[in-house]
């Protein structure tokens, strides 16, 4: 077929070529493939099932869909169109799914072949993947009666459905300002982007989006505190509406309702025990006393953290610390940071350099740069080479660029490493995405510390990813260790760019030839733990939160109730009249319902694994190999528990974590 969707796996997707008709004709074969092929495999595999033609078979109709979904997922940018038919074969996808695991007749089919001697004599990590089957099958209701899986697939029907809605009332139109004495205290730089922003748009003067990035860069330095008000507002807004059936703060709570039903259903007392079954970090007792206990760790230090800036405060004439006031007064305290002067040591190619020679010193990987087709110029494309092998193909959508949504920080796992039923090896190939702002017409990206640390965490989940040798598909998947599972990886590789020698050590010299010295990395740095503290306290009470609202959604509080115990429990700001957090908190319908505490979880755990680089050698090979070797070759094969205690050679911990918080 000439689809550019629809080539086999070693062949590149030619993006330029792809259209909107090819990509539907794309998702209604391989949608209807799958289907087709299950009930063709069921029919023949009735008698006696095999590995290769059970087993790899759905392996590979699995890997050829969702090789579809996620290859397209960079053009959901382009336009309304565009999204709204991503969206929608995404449903049918999920929908598509959801039948399958739901499938009685396939499911006796793996239970046979897991009981014959066949099954039983098949090596640890076949039988592993047996298992993986069994375990989801039951999760997803396989053996539920007739009317209950009916009950089931139009429940989780509605719960895409209202994530779909939640993530579209997310957009919002960027603030335009027309006078320049507003941006009293913002850069050149800051204030040329917003006016390229705003020229895009048609229109004059300064055009300041809802999103992240700067929204924060234009709290942390403006002088102008009405500005400071109207942003803080305006990105508060998003998700917000009169319209009960807009307002994502009701959309959130009838997920949670659904949710819970679809627990009920599964046999489970609420979500969020049943989204542990498919995690690492434990049961929802564990979850709960982990997250407990650092609230309650880190409540003195926030009571601390929030006096000092109260004071400072009172000291500027300001009546009280708003939400608007609290960046920039860490500005003013001491804890402030060069973010112009330090980027300027890390321009976009300094860093992919560094990145590269990283993967080769850990891993003996090569990142060997090649010419791919892809959705825009700005995308870099690797081969990834081991022991004179190509094991993968990485993609590199590091900046900003037209038809890339705001805030896209994600890697995107688009072909998963495996074998098939022919021997055939079908190499990995994933996407790394970062929102690094987009620079002006000719000039090279540069990197502030925040955007080193997106990169270098996406960066983490790209080698997870690449690095795992299982042979199927499904133990491929490193989502299968769950979101906290995930992000371990993602988290350890930020400790790198933490450490100040490492961080000189990766740095060019300025345009005035001067270098980044340790000593003024680690003041740098420095100023950075300090305010990190609120980052955590913020994360904190949204884990707490996401928690609470999936454990009993039901007990009659309120949204806004439940983030103001969340926010009281570990210290955090009290909620302000017009904060509304919880109608943008995204993670809630993109996969971290009841799971977003991962983020603090393999926090906690990365500070543990880097010790023994600290101990041995930031860049020490044999510290690398055995990382590989026991947390990402066996990908979601074995539980991720057991691989922490064999590279750490000891139960984890928290000292580490807490010692560099100030918290022990």
């Amino acid at each position: 077929m000439d689809n550019p969707l629809l080539q086999a796996s070693h062949i590149p997707v030619d993006y330029p070529s792809i259209t909107l008709e090819n990509m539907a004709s794309a998702f209604d074969h391989v949608l209807r493939e799958h289907e087709l092929g299950i009930e063709r495999i069921i029919e023949k595999q009735h008698a006696l099932p095999t590995w290769d033609d059970l087993v790899l078979a759905i392996d590979g109709l699995d890997a050829q869909l969702l090789a579809v979904l996620y290859a397209v997922l960079p053009l959901v940018g382009k336009g309304a169109q565009w999204a709204q038919s991503f969206g929608n074969y995404y449903g049918k996808t999920v929908a598509r799914f959801d039948q399958k695991f739901t499938n009685s007749r396939l499911l006796a089919l793996y239970e046979r072949l897991a009981s014959t001697a066949n099954g039983v004599n098949l090596d640890a990590s076949k039988r592993a993947t047996l298992r993986w089957h069994l375990a989801k099958f039951a999760a997803s209701g396989a053996l539920l009666s007739e009317k209950d899986k009916a009950h089931l697939l139009a429940l989780q029907a509605q719960i895409v459905t209202l994530r779909g809605q939640f993530l579209g009332n997310l957009t919002r139109p960027g603030l335009l300002i027309d006078n320049e004495a507003e941006l009293l205290g913002l850069r050149q730089k800051l204030r040329d982007q917003l006016a390229a922003r705003a020229r895009q748009e048609g229109k004059q003067g300064w055009l300041i989006d809802c999103e992240s990035a700067v929204t924060e860069s234009v709290l942390r330095h403006s002088k102008h505190r009405p500005l400071r008000e109207k942003v803080c507002r305006a990105y508060h807004l998003r998700g917000v509406s009169a319209d009960a059936q807009m307002d994502n703060g009701n959309l959130l709570q009838q997920l949670a309702e659904l949710l819970d039903e679809k627990a009920h259903l599964l046999g489970h007392a609420n979500h969020l025990e049943l989204s542990l079954q498919s995690k690492s970090a434990g049961s929802a007792s564990q979850v709960r006393e982990f997250l407990h206990a650092l609230a309650l760790a880190v409540r003195p230090a926030m009571a601390k953290w929030r006096a000092q800036l109260e004071q400072l405060a009172v000291e500027q004439g300001l009546p009280s610390v708003e939400p608007w006031d609290v960046d920039a007064l860490q500005e003013a305290t001491g804890q402030a940071h060069d973010d112009e002067t330090f980027r300027e040591h890390f321009p976009l190619s300094v860093v992919v350099t560094a990145l590269k020679n990283l993967a080769q010193q850990l891993f003996a990987l090569e990142l060997r740069p090649t010419h791919l087709p892809t959705w825009d110029e700005s995308v870099q494309t690797f081969e990834v080479w081991q022991d004179h092998a190509l094991i993968g193909c990485l993609y590199l959508d590091a900046a900003g660029h037209t038809g890339k949504q705001p805030d896209a920080v994600y890697t995107n796992y688009v072909r998963n490493r495996r074998v098939d039923a022919e021997g055939i090896y079908q190499a990995a190939v994933v996407v790394v995405t970062t929102d690094i702002p987009m620079p002006l017409a000719g000039a090279e990206p540069l990197l502030d510390h925040l955007s080193l640390r997106k990169l270098y965490h996406e960066f983490g989940h790209a080698l997870h990813h690449l690095l795992v040798r299982t042979g199927t598909h499904v133990m491929s998947n490193v989502t299968e260790l769950g979101t906290d599972g995930v992000e371990l990886f993602g988290k350890l590789f930020e400790r790198w760019i933490w450490d100040a020698s490492y961080l000189a050590s990766i740095a060019a010299p300025r345009q005035d030839g001067l270098d980044l010295s340790r000593a003024e990395a680690e003041r740098y740095l420095g100023a950075l733990r300090q305010a990190n503290l609120g980052e955590t306290g913020r994360l904190l009470s949204l884990a707490l939160f996401d928690l609470d609202v999936h454990s009993t959604p039901l007990d009659g509080r309120s949204i806004r109730q439940r983030l103001a115990d969340a926010r009281e429990r570990c210290g955090y700001w009290p909620l302000a009249d017009f904060e509304r957090p919880a109608h943008a908190f995204d993670y809630l319908a993109t996969g971290y319902d009841a799971g977003f505490y991962a983020y603090l979880w393999s926090d906690v755990h990365a500070f543990d694994l880097f010790s023994r680089f600290e101990a041995n050698g930031l860049l020490d090979r044999a510290t690398g190999k055995a990382l590989q070797e026991a947390l990402f070759e066996p990908g979601a094969s074995r539980p991720l528990k057991e691989g922490l205690e064999v590279f750490l050679q000891r139960s984890p911990n928290q000292d580490a974590y807490l010692r560099w918080n100030g918290l022990a």
